[in-house]
C-alpha cells in the first residue's frame, strides 16, 4: 500500500510539473494534499535535567500559613511549627516518645532550622523564661 502510494505521489508530481494550465495544477495539488501526510505539531524538547532543589532552607518566619500563626511573633511562630512537626513525628510512630526520644527529636528539629529561625526561637525562649 505504501509503495503504491509513493508511486502515485511521484506520478502526480510529474504531471503537475509538466502541466501549464493553472486549473489542472490546482487539481493535482488537491490530490497530493490528500495523499501526503499532514504536518504534525512541533514537539517540545524535553528538559535537559530537572532543576536541583535549593540547598537553602525556607525560613519558617517567611512562610505564610494562612492561619493565626501569621500574626504571631517570630519566635512563637517557630516554636509552634516545631511543636506541630514533633507531634506529626509522634503520630507517625504511633506512640508517645520516651524522654530520650523526645530530646533527640527536638534536637534534630532544632538543628534543621535556618540560622534566622534558630535565633528567633532562642530570643523568644529567653524572653519567656525571664
Amino acid at each position: 500500500m505504501k509503495q503504491h502510494r509513493t508511486e502515485v505521489i511521484k506520478v502526480i508530481r510529474q504531471q503537475m510539473e509538466a502541466e501549464t494550465d493553472p486549473q489542472k495544477k490546482v487539481e493535482y495539488a488537491k490530490q497530493l494534499a490528500k495523499l501526503l501526510p499532514r504536518p504534525r505539531q512541533a514537539r517540545r524538547p524535553r528538559k535537559a535535567e530537572a532543576t536541583p532543589p535549593s540547598n537553602r532552607k525556607k525560613s519558617i518566619i517567611d512562610t505564610h500559613y494562612g492561619c493565626a500563626l501569621d500574626d504571631c511573633p517570630d519566635g512563637k511562630k517557630v516554636q509552634a511549627v516545631l511543636v506541630i512537626e514533633f507531634e506529626k513525628r509522634q503520630r507517625a510512630a504511633g506512640r508517645k516518645f520516651t524522654e530520650e526520644e523526645r530530646t533527640a527529636c527536638l534536637e534534630e528539629l532544632f538543628a534543621g532550622l535556618s540560622p534566622r529561625d534558630r535565633q528567633a526561637a532562642e530570643a523568644y525562649d529567653a524572653n519567656e523564661t525571664a
